[in-house]
């Protein structure tokens, strides 16, 4: 082998050895926000079963109802107050309540933020509060 041929197959070499290094981090860099991105989705689902029980064992102690609304509607306010004190949120997540437009329940939105404040992912879910035996008749 000449001296021409050494130093060609050595600079391939490097120059497949670095692009084959560059592809190996990209995929790990992606690997790794999958990792993190599907970390905030279980601890969002995670949040929800939480309310839910919540919801199960204290909802019929507490006053959820607005008062003299039939059929029985939820009330988002009491809501908020009831599961920020019994099921608080992490720093990067928000919760927010809305009646929902038929009037058949409230639905809970859960936020997981990014470092800008932004909003990551979203999980919403329908709360009624027939389906916790809040309503009386």
């Amino acid at each position: 082998m000449s001296l021409a041929e050494v130093l060609i197959s050595s600079l391939l070499l490097v120059s497949s050895s670095s692009a084959a290094l560059g592809v190996w981090s990209q995929a790990t860099t992606i690997w790794q926000q999958s990792s993190t991105l599907q970390q905030t989705a279980d601890q969002l689902e995670l949040l929800q079963l939480a309310s839910h029980r919540w919801l199960q064992g204290h909802g019929a102690e507490r006053n959820l109802l607005i008062s003299g609304s039939d059929p029985c509607l939820l009330d988002a306010r009491a809501l908020t107050v009831a599961l920020d004190q019994g099921v608080p949120l992490p720093q990067d997540m928000t919760r927010q309540w809305v009646v929902d437009s038929d009037q058949i329940g409230v639905w809970q939105e859960l936020s997981a933020l990014n470092a800008n404040g932004g909003v990551l992912l979203q999980r919403r879910q329908l709360f009624s509060p027939a389906a916790y035996g809040l309503c009386k008749s």
